[in-house]
């Protein structure tokens, strides 16, 4: 799992750090008012726990900040905020049964999570059926969000505009590329990102010369890659899997390929990445939902370093993405409640529908299918065999090294 660094040491002590990142229990009365009980389907157990664990910190966080500032206000009364976590296993038919369970019988009608698309996948369904909203940390699937379900929303990016921000980028660089081979892994989810980025790029002026498509997990990746050198783009972009893209910069070494710029949907970020490739993976970039080092712009909350502090001193390690979509989207169905000036499901559902929030984790608004419309997707790439954050602009830590000067000069 990734977890970004921070210099800690002479930064900040830690009495201070607590002051400046979180209310002061002095400056807020206690939530006096019954409980606004919150239900939560997250993936604690299975395949997908390490993602659902950190989400689980991310909610408790902004449970614990909520509640240090007097709570969800009500009618000018404060109310306790309580999240009901339950575990799904990461499996998607559990998931289902647990979101029946805490609507039915711990009597949750307002939810969060769950914490990745396979497991929203079963669970948006049973919340649609009893009208209770539900804002997931983990979906990103456009499938999903084009069931029509009306109670269902997502603080996430979705997953066809992944790589947006990869080609948005390097049509800033001077020279400016002309166009881009596009490869994928043959998963669905995988195949669908690379036609949303296909056509994102064609609609941006770039001239997509080839796409290709692998098997998902292969080892030997030199056909396609030949390919798609042969057909002499600027650009080489995949939509894939990490163990790939690091078998894509390997294999694209040895073949000596180069083209201006590797782009991955994933790898770049993860340390992963960056141990198995050493100075081979300089210059890649990928894509991710959030890191520490954004600099978002916002309107509520705390920014992303001190929510980052935070954290460390509640959790001892910084959160991920997947803590920073979880604090998020607790906090923005706390905001949500409050502009209902209600916990009924349908009135907090309709405020959830025209909210406008400038966050640390982006903006969130939700277009008429629940998806956030608004969030851009970062982009990072590897510098010096560190990981930085290069785009958009606005959030970025650093600027894009571009073009890729070639293997030798890594």
């Amino acid at each position: 799992m990734r977890r970004s660094r921070f210099a800690f040491a002479g930064l900040i002590t830690l009495s201070a750090l607590l002051a400046a990142c979180g209310p002061s229990p002095a400056a807020f009365p206690a939530p006096i008012g019954p409980a606004v009980n919150v239900g939560a389907v997250v993936s604690l157990t299975g395949s997908q726990a390490v993602g659902g664990q950190m989400a689980k910190e991310g909610y408790l966080f902004c449970q614990d900040w909520v509640n240090a500032k007097g709570g969800v206000t009500l009618r000018g009364v404060g109310h306790r905020l309580n999240i009901d976590i339950a575990d799904d296993q990461s499996r998607p038919s559990i998931a289902a049964a647990t979101t029946e369970q805490l609507i039915s019988q711990m009597h949750d009608t307002l939810l969060l999570g769950p914490s990745n698309d396979a497991t929203t996948a079963k669970a948006a369904p049973v919340a649609e059926q009893h009208e209770v909203p539900m804002i997931s940390s983990g979906a990103s699937s456009d499938a999903i969000f084009n069931n029509g379900y009306h109670y269902l929303f997502s603080v996430l990016a979705l997953r066809s505009r992944q790589l947006e921000g990869v080609i948005d980028m390097a049509l800033a660089q001077n020279p400016r590329p002309q166009s881009v081979a596009i490869i994928n892994a043959s998963d669905s989810i995988s195949a669908a990102v690379a036609s949303a980025t296909a056509g994102y790029a064609q609609a941006q002026g770039l001239n997509v010369i080839y796409g290709g498509n692998y098997p998902s997990g292969v080892n030997d990746l030199s056909g396609v890659l030949g390919a798609a050198a042969g057909a002499g783009a600027d650009l080489l972009i995949e939509a894939g899997h990490l163990s790939e893209s690091v078998r894509t910069i390997q294999q694209a070494k040895q073949m000596n390929l180069q083209p201006k710029l590797f782009g991955f949907s994933d790898g770049p970020g993860t340390a992963s990445f960056a141990a198995a490739l050493h100075k081979a993976a300089n210059y890649a970039v990928g894509t991710t939902q959030w890191v520490p080092a954004t600099r978002n712009r916002i309107s509520y909350f705390l920014d992303s370093f001190h929510y980052s502090l935070a954290y460390a001193a509640q959790f001892g390690h910084l959160p991920d993405e997947h803590a920073a979509a979880a604090t998020a989207a607790c906090l923005t169905l706390e905001v949500a409640i409050e502009a209902a000036n209600s916990t009924i499901p349908r009135w907090v559902r309709d405020a959830l529908a025209i909210t406008d929030l400038n966050t640390f984790f982006g903006e969130v608004k939700f277009d008429d299918r629940g998806a956030n419309s608004a969030k851009p997707v970062y982009v990072e790439q590897v510098q010096s065999g560190r990981t930085v954050l290069v785009w958009p602009p606005n959030v970025a830590s650093a600027r894009p090294r571009y073009p890729d000067p070639g293997w030798a000069k890594r």
